[in-house]
């Protein structure tokens, strides 16, 4: 009767158990835009990178120099900052706003709302956290 009942409980679990385990060529989970957790910094671009699609956030990073604390920054797809002329180099002062959250695999990183540099700002998300790419 015990092993039938515990048959039965993981036969109904099924579904629930195998949606919690990612499929080959499934998206990875990424971090939510928490507008809770946004801050704003002024630092300067250390480097840039383009994070490969099998990879989580993939698309453009820019590491930043804050002080003493260096960000990793996820600004958006590649494609859509091609959209844009802005271009950004290590050396660039800019002004970060976003909501800064940790990664599935724990490290922590700011989701870009908007960066400023000079006089150009670029908008990568709305107030709320959606992305403007989608």
């Amino acid at each position: 009767m015990r092993s039938e009942l515990i048959f039965a409980l993981l036969l109904a679990a099924g579904p629930a158990l195998r949606a919690t385990v990612p499929e080959k060529g499934a998206e990875i989970d990424e971090p939510r835009y928490d507008p809770a957790a946004e801050i704003t910094i002024l630092a300067n671009v250390t480097e840039v990178r383009e994070v490969p699609r099998a990879s989580p956030l993939p698309g453009v990073h820019v590491s930043v120099k804050f002080g003493t604390q260096t960000f990793d920054v996820y600004l958006g797809p590649t494609a859509f900052l091609k959209q844009f002329e802005m271009r950004f180099a290590k050396g660039d002062e800019v002004r970060v706003t976003g909501a800064k959250v940790k990664t599935p695999n724990g490290p922590t990183v700011i989701l870009a709302r908007e960066v400023r540099k000079d006089q150009a700002t670029l908008s990568f998300r709305r107030p709320r956290g959606e992305p403007n790419w989608e």
